[in-house]
């Protein structure tokens, strides 16, 4: 399709009242942006109701913002709040109780919703980073972090290694590593200071590998 318009990398939902020109912007095409929104939706929610007990950011924009919007789109939030209920919680030995957490019930069909989310935020940074397109054949195998994953990878050393750009510092950064002649990389993606997924574009070659 005809890039005839530009598109926010993440979101510009995500930054209310940040000037454009502290974004990240790329080609588009109106239609493509149109077909994404009820996902974007979807995901800013997911994210900002996971993280508002670690970020005042997070919890900022879902008592404003995504509020506002359940209001004007009550179905997604109906959805959501189906699939939360309170479970007891502990702390990482499991030894001493903290009190009751709200716990979300990811279904295949939302893990879908947000991967294809995290994949357009890659391909928008890859062309950002590297000024052209990530190949539509290549892989992008997208790995949800969380602590068994963080410690499995190594993540918080490779974070270190990492090409860090900050585009708004309470709300999101991103990290890069690349082969410069194939620009094969990997990304962290951080939204309200947490890493949330570690991205890796290959080519099916090097994936296979």
């Amino acid at each position: 399709n005809l890039a005839n318009t530009k598109e926010h990398i993440p979101a510009k939902q995500f930054f209310k009242g940040t000037p454009d020109m502290h974004l990240i912007t790329v080609p588009s095409c109106a239609k493509c942006n149109k077909g994404f929104q009820k996902d974007e939706d979807f995901f800013r929610q997911f994210n900002a109701s996971f993280l508002m007990d670690r970020s005042e950011r997070a919890k900022e924009l879902m008592e404003n913002e995504i509020t506002r919007s359940i209001k004007r789109k009550p179905a997604l939030a109906r959805q959501m709040f189906n699939q939360m209920q309170l479970v007891d919680a502990y702390t990482k030995s499991e030894r001493t109780y903290v009190g009751k957490k709200t716990a979300y019930h990811m279904t295949a069909s939302d893990r879908k919703r947000i991967d294809r989310i995290v994949r357009k935020i890659v391909e928008g940074l890859f062309f950002h980073e590297f000024k052209q397109y990530l190949p539509k054949d290549w892989v992008v195998k997208i790995i949800w972090v969380n602590p068994k994953v963080e410690t499995e990878l190594g993540l918080i050393e490779l974070a270190k290694t990492l090409k860090w750009r900050v585009i708004k510092e309470d709300t999101f950064a991103y990290g890069v590593d690349f082969v410069p002649e194939t620009y094969q990389s990997i990304w962290m993606i951080d939204f309200f200071k947490v890493s949330l997924f570690y991205v890796l574009a290959l080519d099916r070659k090097t994936a296979r590998e």
